[in-house]
């Protein structure tokens, strides 16, 4: 009898596919810099070493460039700040994501 194949969880997970194209910047490189959020998707209750936890994938426009770029944010503040914008259709925004304490803030 033969035995039968395990899946890897990216087998049966669906894919998030934002973006793919272009390129991905670390959040703390593009921190206390006015960027220009274009769109975003808020994903929620992905498992992670710390546990549950919800994260923003934000598309954005470097005003230095002009180039687009992507990155995430799992910053509460951040999130919820993000998830109000799509809910209420107000990208594109200017934004500054910063650290001011123990959180990220985006103002």
């Amino acid at each position: 009898m033969p035995k039968k194949e395990t899946k890897t969880f990216g087998d049966v997970m669906p894919k998030i596919e934002f973006y793919p194209d272009l390129p991905k910047v670390a959040l703390k490189s593009i921190l206390d810099r006015q960027i220009e959020v274009t769109d975003a998707q808020v994903v929620r209750d992905f498992d992670s070493k710390f546990g549950k936890s919800d994260f923003a994938l934000i598309l954005f426009t470097d005003l230095k460039d002009g180039l687009q770029y992507t990155t995430l944010c799992g910053g509460m503040v951040v999130v919820k700040k993000v998830q109000y914008a799509i809910d209420n259709r107000l990208l594109p925004l200017l934004g500054t994501i910063d650290q001011p304490g123990d959180y990220y803030d985006i103002n």
